[in-house]
């Protein structure tokens, strides 16, 4: 892109043109986006390295004439603003910048904002070979929307997961390496008198990163203090980590604001290439977060939280739209930092809420043991269900076979989606048996099990004033496209964040407060 030096008033003209020729921008060179606020969108510009000391715009709104300004610093955001008035809901602003690394100046690409879209530019395709074949990286940025509640030094990440190459557990650097986890990291951070590991960067020190692909993985996000990770040596000698158990009263995760998404990046000429990632809310919510993804060929799709709600708003919704035995779940010992799934509460077993669910758990198994569940599954077949005891069997499929939910679950088994309803035992086809059982857990959790005809229709989930996953259904209500996943099997039906694309090129997580 040609430096655009016209527009100066003569002094500045002369300073600019003193400056080297403008290359084109390097990878991971800045984080960038637009919001607006009534009439008025800010365009922002946030440095990855403290050594760019000015940035220049230059915008069109809606395709008008274009216009070059010097941005201003926000010393409160730390990043570059412009702000472009008046403006309407569904305009669009084409931007680019030229800015400094020391001496040497650059220009950016162009990228495109569209006003009341909710979310910005992100930064250049730096990840995924735009333009031609993805050559497996993908470029990772954490975007602080806190309102300034925290500030980037305040903010951290980090991505830990498997190496495709060593099926180690690794984490991952700021310049984007997979490095092997090993015991002798812990010590890097103490609390409550032991030793963890400290994987995790601030935003203040890196924005961006971009990574080769990767296994198991979970880009982990906190404020105002880094998680405590210890890595462990199981028997045998092989490494694996310990992380957040929100349960245990003593963690030292407890009293940390944290969250997280769940992905894999499967390298190219793997069968099913590409990322598969996704928000969740099935262990607890820790404040609102956006996922983007974006990749070649014009892919680009968001799921969470829509960050219009902030988390206080979003606490005190909690209280009012869920049924009173779900109400604590936001409530102390688990505020402030969290809102807690009931599965991780008092939906256990032996606690006050454990038979929640026993009573429309007991009526689908009564109904069934005196008439067939009749269902049918694309690409598996038609199946038929009778409950035997309290083993439901089932008989039929593309390959005819018999497969079992082998025994009557409880509350916490349906919420977690665990124990009898993930369970292989005697099946004649493992992979069937565990689908079947996912498909009652899924139609359990939404109230629907007794009539297949409703396991997809969303609107019939969740019947007013019947026992069913209130925490999940809140959270559909409160997500972009009612995708969530308030469930561990919230994907059946396709109701859950998840996002793939086979040539992924840039993955935003952004964090709201």
């Amino acid at each position: 892109m040609k430096r655009m030096v016209l527009w100066m008033t003569t002094v500045l003209a002369v300073l600019v043109l003193m400056v080297p020729r403008a290359g084109a921008q390097t990878g991971s060179d800045y984080a960038h986006g637009g919001a607006v606020a009534g009439s008025t969108a800010t365009v922002w510009f946030a440095p990855s390295q403290g050594t760019t000391t000015w940035v220049d715009i230059h915008y069109r709104l809606n395709g008008g004439d274009q216009q070059n300004l010097r941005m201003q610093w926000n010393a409160g955001s730390g990043r570059y603003e412009t702000t472009i008035a008046p403006v309407g809901s569904g305009q669009q602003i084409g931007y680019s910048f030229t800015y400094n690394k020391g001496v040497a100046a650059y220009d950016s690409a162009t990228h495109t904002y569209t006003v009341g879209s909710g979310g910005g530019g992100l930064p250049p395709g730096n990840g995924g070979g735009e333009g031609g074949a993805w050559d497996g990286r993908t470029t990772f940025n954490i975007v602080n929307q806190t309102g300034g509640r925290w500030a980037d030094a305040q903010v951290y990440w980090a991505i830990i997961g498997r190496d495709w190459n060593t099926g180690q557990f690794v984490h991952v650097d700021a310049n984007g390496n997979l490095v092997p986890m090993s015991v002798a990291d812990n010590g890097a951070l103490v609390k409550n008198g032991q030793g963890y590991t400290n994987y995790f960067h601030t935003l203040s020190q890196k924005r961006s990163v971009t990574i080769p692909p990767i296994d198991s993985a979970r880009v982990l996000m906190s404020v105002g203090s880094p998680m405590y990770i210890k890595v462990l040596l199981d028997g045998n000698g092989n490494i694996g980590y310990a992380g957040a158990n929100i349960e245990n009263p003593t963690d030292p995760n407890i009293d940390v604001y944290f969250d997280f998404g769940e992905m894999a990046i499967l390298p190219p000429g793997h069968d099913n290439p590409g990322i598969f990632v996704n928000t969740t809310r099935v262990d607890h919510f820790g404040f609102p977060l956006r996922l983007r993804v974006q990749g070649l060929g014009g892919f680009d799709q968001s799921v969470g939280e829509p960050l219009t709600e902030s988390r206080a708003q979003l606490f005190t919704a909690f209280q009012q739209q869920v049924p009173s035995q779900f109400t604590h779940l936001a409530q102390n010992p688990y505020a402030p930092y969290r809102i807690v799934a009931p599965s991780h509460a008092t939906f256990i077993a032996g606690q006050p809420n454990g038979d929640y669910l026993q009573g429309y758990i007991d009526a689908v198994w009564a109904r069934f043991r005196n008439e067939d569940l009749v269902f049918t599954l694309d690409n598996l077949g038609t199946f038929r269900g009778r409950v035997q005891g309290d083993r439901f069997v089932f008989t039929g499929g593309n390959q005819n076979g018999t497969y079992y939910i082998n025994g009557k679950p409880t509350t916490s088994e349906v919420f977690l989606g665990a124990g009898l309803l993930n369970d292989a035992r005697e099946a004649s086809n493992v992979d069937i048996q565990l689908q079947l059982q996912a498909q009652l857990c899924a139609a359990l959790n939404r109230h629907v099990a007794e009539t297949p005809a409703l396991w997809y229709d969303q609107p019939s989930h969740y019947p007013a004033g019947q026992a069913a996953n209130w925490y999940a259904k809140f959270w559909h209500d409160h997500s972009i496209g009612a995708l969530a996943y308030g469930f561990a099997y919230d994907d059946v039906g396709d109701f859950s964040p998840s996002i793939h694309t086979d040539a992924p090129t840039t993955v935003t997580f952004t964090i709201g407060w």
